[in-house]
């Protein structure tokens, strides 16, 4: 099976760990986000055999701030640029849109630790 993941979800997910170990921290870089995403690729073929392919080109980022403008926002900080929640968003909120529907391999390569360890838990932002 091929997974095609989007950068709404890449993100989305990202956020959600994020938010899970630090709750003030509602940002990360698109350079986390790209590594994150390869992280996420790497577990699914070397564990489950599965081919993934992230799809994160400008058309489709434009297209997931104009279609979920009511989540996300592009914001550049010192860690540089790339996707801060709105403060109105949770981690209820992400799971509730972005989880019910992942097929179970993803779900669980988004929450390895190999690949949440590519992402700042830090306050900065």
């Amino acid at each position: 099976m091929r997974f095609y993941i989007g950068i709404e979800d890449l993100a989305a997910n990202a956020l959600i760990e994020v938010l899970s170990e630090n709750s003030q921290k509602r940002f990360v870089t698109y350079r986390e986000l790209n590594e994150y995403g390869n992280a996420v690729v790497r577990i699914l073929s070397e564990e489950k055999n599965e081919t993934a392919v992230l799809i994160m080109s400008h058309e489709h980022t434009y297209a997931m701030f104009r279609n979920y403008s009511d989540i996300f926002v592009e914001k550049e900080t010192e860690e540089g640029l790339g996707i801060a929640l709105k403060d109105e968003i949770d981690v209820v909120n992400l799971i509730t849109k972005f989880r019910g529907y992942l097929a179970l391999d993803v779900l669980l390569a988004f929450m390895d630790k190999r690949a949440i360890a590519k992402l700042n838990m830090g306050v900065k932002s």
